[in-house]
């Protein structure tokens, strides 16, 4: 009986080795870039018009999807950006199963008005900005962008229609 020769092991081709490591950064920047990259939210290019007296808050409603919105979002925060010719006030809230216009009065309109930070946002809730000055104003709002994260994914995108809102004095 013969026994074999020495154990020996074939090195591995180099090339097998550096495809094998492109193609772990491809499928690892395809991840970053889908977790980073959700699906846009629903705009539109026409802002609300309001008009409201001095010292009477008014609530604006800027982004209520359509009723077969089927995305959930874990809200982290709503980025407000407003240009006006004084000081005005702007605080976005969550109208939990509800739809506000323009109203002094979101109460009516709402099962709940809550700060949007950490909630979770779906079909029936809208983005409702409460917009006071003690002062005539102009105020000129954009977009709204929600800070989300759906699922695996997560990013900040503009969501429903900006706003211009004047404050008349006495």
């Amino acid at each position: 009986m013969s026994l074999p020769g020495p154990l020996q092991v074939r090195p591995r081709p180099r090339s097998a080795l550096i495809i094998g490591a492109i193609l772990a950064v491809v499928a690892v920047a395809f991840a970053v870039w889908f977790a980073h990259n959700p699906p846009g939210l629903p705009t539109t290019d026409e802002p609300v018009s309001v008009n409201t007296p001095v010292d009477q808050p008014v609530y604006v409603g800027v982004f209520t999807p359509a009723a077969d919105f089927d995305r959930t979002l874990s809200l982290s925060g709503v980025k407000v950006h407003t240009t006006s010719n004084t000081e005005v006030e702007v605080v976005p809230l969550l109208c939990r199963q509800g739809t506000v216009g323009v109203t002094s009065e979101p109460d009516t309109f709402c099962q709940d008005l809550v700060n949007p930070e950490g909630q979770t946002f779906g079909a029936g809730d809208a983005i409702v900005l409460e917009v006071t000055s003690d002062v005539a104003a102009i105020a000129v709002i954009d977009r709204v962008r929600l800070g989300f994260r759906e699922g695996l994914r997560w990013g900040t995108e503009p969501a429903g229609a900006g706003a211009v809102v004047r404050v008349l004095g006495s």
